[in-house]
């Protein structure tokens, strides 16, 4: 059997995170490349960067496809030529759905075309939280350039394009999200918005922090709706269909918080850059011994703490290491290490592969008596940022 997924979205990336870990290949298509930068690089899985009509999609596929529909809810006609190469070809479609979520007070219209119309019919600012593929439609508006404040990726297409149809530098903010409760209002405050357009793009959607803003400075939402009332499964739902099909074992399970001494053992740390620095100032404050493998050493590392090693890795490096950190800037670099952890069984965490580490690099938390460690289930970081900070300010007191 041969897996393909049809993807772009944050749960096409953890399927795909999910299969990687288990060793299955896989053949991912996104239609653009920030599809492509969604997406993280994986051992075994393939990616193909590009739009596909249906009979080019059908000439990957056969009868022993297994097709995993992981698009966004609003890309509903890609949806449909994906259903139709798999119905002409005999390969099996399965859909990867992301659930709505419950909305109150917001105003639904059925497509692009009712918000435009709608807002036509009402005045005030708008933040436009859409993207760029259907701006065009919004420039019907009266007066649009002046009302209208589109929040668009920050590609030179995307703002050429917004540029192109009238809209002020001023006007545009570029920016990749995830946005927060806290980005949204300062956005609603800064422009003087009224009005929030968004799509229900669920909970990896930011949907939620979109809502409570709007809340909290008094803003109108106006939501345009699904396009499709689509049967599937949810992430989950979807892992453990797989694993049952495919044999495969559910390991995805939250990771147990285990605390164990570090004084006098080897840590190796391979990388100095900005990211090394904060687990190596973090590890300092548990008597590790820090060797540390790099051709450079940032300067915010202090190396009276640690054994440096000015060169590249070799695998030989991890022998004898208790944990191992792969915090390089190069994937190529940090799949190396984790490999060479692998083949030894020695824990590692890779900070650009979750699905590679078989320990997370927690966000630590001491109080003088309280030690806390808080990593996140690898789809929200900023989440643990949030919340470390507010464990902190209750064990530091």
């Amino acid at each position: 059997m041969k897996i393909f997924v049809f993807s772009g979205t944050t749960e096409g990336k953890l399927i795909c995170r999910f299969l990687a870990a288990h060793h299955v290949p896989v053949e991912v298509f996104v239609a653009t490349d920030y599809g492509e930068e969604v997406m993280e690089p994986l051992s075994g899985v393939t990616i193909h960067t590009g739009r596909l009509t249906i009979p080019e999609m059908a000439a990957y596929l056969d009868t022993d496809a297994l097709v995993i529909d992981a698009t966004h809810p609003y890309a509903s006609v890609v949806t449909q030529n994906i259903r139709a190469a798999c119905a002409e070809t005999g390969a099996e479609y399965l859909r990867l759905v992301r659930p709505a979520q419950a909305a109150d007070s917001v105003v639904t219209v059925p497509d692009t075309q009712a918000a435009v119309h709608w807002l036509t019919e009402h005045s005030g600012k708008v933040l436009l939280t859409t993207g760029s593929k259907e701006l065009d439609f919004y420039t019907a508006i009266p007066q649009y350039q002046e009302r209208l404040f589109p929040r668009v990726l920050p590609t030179a297409d995307v703002i050429a394009k917004c540029t192109a149809l009238g809209f002020s530098g001023a006007s545009i903010l570029a920016m990749q999200g995830p946005f927060s409760h806290e980005m949204n209002v300062a956005l609603l405050k800064k422009t003087g918005a009224e009005i929030l357009v968004t799509k229900d793009t669920g909970k990896s959607g930011g949907f939620a922090e979109k809502l409570s803003a709007a809340k909290e400075v008094g803003a109108t939402v106006l939501m345009i709706a699904r396009p499709l009332e689509e049967e599937g499964r949810t992430t989950d739902e979807m892992k453990a269909y797989l694993a049952a099909r495919l044999g495969l074992t559910l390991e995805d399970a939250p990771r147990f918080p285990l605390f164990v001494s570090l004084v006098r053992r080897k840590v190796l740390v391979v990388g100095a850059g900005k990211i090394a620095a904060r687990r190596i100032g973090v590890l300092e404050h548990f008597g590790a011994e820090i060797h540390v493998i790099a051709p450079t050493c940032a300067e915010e590392i202090d190396r009276s703490m640690i054994r440096w090693q000015a060169r590249s890795f070799a695998e030989a490096d991890v022998e004898g290491a208790f944990l191992v950190v792969a915090a390089t800037n190069d994937r190529a670099v940090n799949h190396a290490v984790a490999l060479a952890c692998a083949a030894r069984n020695i824990p590692v965490s890779v900070a650009d592969c979750a699905a590679e580490s078989t320990f997370y690099f927690p966000a630590v938390c001491l109080g003088s008596r309280v030690t806390v460690g808080l990593v996140s289930d690898g789809t929200d970081h900023r989440a643990v940022s949030r919340t470390a900070k507010k464990i902190r300010e209750i064990v530091e007191e």
